[in-house]
């Protein structure tokens, strides 16, 4: 059994979709110019949502096990949606709180180290099956 399943129904309303993750639900749709009507956020901008979070998470976890004192942690990725070649994320972590320079490095560190980032910097495979009833 998969760790993740995700699950995207279309709906009545062209290219909005809805999905079922967990027990979440919430909408994907496209901007205007694409067709759709602009009422969520579209597929590649969950893909950066994804790493950002992530690697929020991932920070705000390792400076509590710490004890770090900090303020907010905000998380930024920019990147091209390019299908012929490998994308490059850029992310730009601001970090609220007083750091030594130990501390800052270790912090990058945790910042690479997050489940996101790991996956996305590895070649993947999708494997499809297709069903029509």
């Amino acid at each position: 059994m998969s760790d993740i399943n995700v699950t995207s129904t279309s709906t009545d309303i062209n290219y909005i979709s809805n999905i079922k993750a967990g027990k979440h639900e919430f909408n994907v749709d496209e901007p205007l110019d694409k067709g759709g009507l602009d009422t969520a956020a579209k597929p590649s901008e969950l893909l950066g949502a994804a790493l950002a979070s992530c690697t929020s998470i991932t920070l705000q976890m390792y400076m509590n096990h710490k004890e770090f004192t900090y303020k907010k942690v905000e998380v930024d990725v920019n990147f091209d949606m390019i299908t012929t070649e490998p994308i490059t994320f850029q992310r730009h972590v601001i970090i609220e709180g007083d750091f030594d320079e130990k501390q800052q490095t270790r912090l990058l560190k945790v910042a690479n180290s997050c489940p996101v980032h790991k996956v996305l910097e590895k070649g993947h495979e999708i494997e499809t099956t297709i069903e029509f009833i």
